[in-house]
């Protein structure tokens, strides 16, 4: 994948602090795959997800305030960002923006069992929804867009799919280079097998789209 870079922010009690997400290609026991980096308050946090980034120092972590859980991971914080997307449209496929608030505050007597939310403002629309993760709540944006339009995008594409083992708040599976393989899929034990292109962000999109036809591979 291509290095992607876009504005958000992190907020805890300390305040709000603007900041600039990453997300940079990175080589995994798995195959090729990306992570996600940012500097909140001059300390470096990485990691495979938006809800496992880690600081690289521990030191400077402390020294921002960051409140880390036993694991090492960000919590008590909320996270947002505009997500770079592109929507298809009668006449061609602007860029757009689709704005995730990532709410990582435990609250005890009510946990939150959807803790992102997704927004995009399109065709003097705004669509709004809550989910669990980012390939049910984009595919409920991509369904709620306006007549005419249509989220151009991994989580769209014909060649994308996710693992039987599981998935986390974010990352589809690319099966671009072995296309005939994948669309040869028909149920779980055939699709183990299909070679891993990439792990890459549901928002993602490369030259190789291909609107995604229902009942293809092992999602279905």
């Amino acid at each position: 994948m291509i290095p992607q870079s876009f504005p958000g922010s992190f907020t805890d009690d300390q305040g709000t602090e603007k900041l600039t997400w990453r997300f940079v290609p990175a080589a995994t026991r798995w195959g090729p795959s990306y992570e996600v980096r940012a500097t909140i308050r001059g300390a470096d946090v990485r990691g495979s997800d938006f809800d496992v980034l880690k600081p690289v120092d521990g030191h400077a972590a402390a020294a921002a305030g960051l409140r880390l859980d036993a694991y090492g991971h960000l919590e008590t914080c909320v996270l947002s960002g505009d997500l770079p997307c592109t929507v298809e449209r009668p006449g061609g496929h602007p860029l757009s923006t689709i704005r995730f608030t990532l709410d990582l505050r435990e609250d005890a007597s009510a946990p939150s069992e959807t803790p992102l939310r997704l927004s995009i403002a399109i065709g003097g629309k705004t669509v709004e929804t809550e989910a669990e993760d980012f390939e049910n709540g984009l595919l409920e944006l991509a369904a709620a867009l306006p007549d005419g339009l249509r989220l151009r995008s991994c989580v769209t594409c014909l060649l994308s799919d996710y693992s039987p083992a599981g998935k986390g708040l974010m990352g589809i599976r690319c099966h671009r280079g072995a296309r005939e393989q994948y669309l040869a899929v028909t149920r779980k034990a055939e699709y183990w097998p299909v070679p891993l292109t990439e792990l890459v962000p549901e928002t993602y999109l490369c030259g190789e789209f291909e609107p995604r036809v229902p009942g293809t591979g092992y999602r279905g």
